[in-house]
Protein backbone atom coordinates (compact mmCIF):
# COMPACT_ATOMS: atom_id res chain seq x y z
CA UNK A 1 0.00 0.00 0.00
CA UNK A 2 1.30 3.46 -0.92
CA UNK A 3 1.75 6.40 1.44
CA UNK A 4 0.31 8.78 -1.17
CA UNK A 5 -2.75 8.80 -3.38
CA UNK A 6 -1.15 11.13 -5.97
CA UNK A 7 2.31 12.14 -7.08
CA UNK A 8 2.44 15.62 -8.63
CA UNK A 9 5.59 16.49 -10.55
CA UNK A 10 5.92 20.26 -10.68
CA UNK A 11 4.37 22.77 -8.31
CA UNK A 12 3.30 25.29 -10.91
CA UNK A 13 -0.22 26.66 -11.03
CA UNK A 14 -1.89 23.41 -12.07
CA UNK A 15 0.14 21.16 -9.78
CA UNK A 16 -0.29 23.36 -6.72
CA UNK A 17 -4.04 23.78 -7.23
CA UNK A 18 -4.54 20.08 -7.93
CA UNK A 19 -2.60 19.11 -4.81
CA UNK A 20 -4.54 21.59 -2.67
CA UNK A 21 -7.93 20.44 -3.94
CA UNK A 22 -7.07 16.74 -3.62
CA UNK A 23 -5.84 17.32 -0.08
CA UNK A 24 -9.08 19.12 0.82
CA UNK A 25 -10.90 15.95 -0.27
CA UNK A 26 -8.82 13.77 2.06
CA UNK A 27 -6.24 12.52 -0.43
CA UNK A 28 -2.53 12.36 0.39
CA UNK A 29 -0.42 14.12 -2.25
CA UNK A 30 3.34 14.25 -2.72
CA UNK A 31 4.50 17.27 -4.74
CA UNK A 32 8.04 17.36 -6.09
CA UNK A 33 9.73 20.18 -7.96
CA UNK A 34 13.30 21.05 -8.86
CA UNK A 35 12.79 24.65 -7.75
CA UNK A 36 12.89 25.68 -4.07
CA UNK A 37 9.58 27.58 -4.33
CA UNK A 38 6.00 26.81 -5.33
CA UNK A 39 4.04 28.45 -8.17
CA UNK A 40 6.39 27.73 -11.06
CA UNK A 41 6.62 30.62 -13.53
CA UNK A 42 4.09 32.75 -11.64
CA UNK A 43 6.22 32.85 -8.47
CA UNK A 44 6.91 36.35 -7.19
CA UNK A 45 9.06 37.64 -4.40
CA UNK A 46 9.13 40.94 -2.59
CA UNK A 47 12.00 43.26 -3.50
CA UNK A 48 12.07 46.60 -1.70
CA UNK A 49 8.38 46.31 -0.84
CA UNK A 50 7.25 45.50 -4.40
CA UNK A 51 6.14 42.07 -5.68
Amino acid sequence: MSKYDYLVVGSGLYGAVFAHEANKRGKKVLVIDKRPNIAGNIYTEEVEGIN
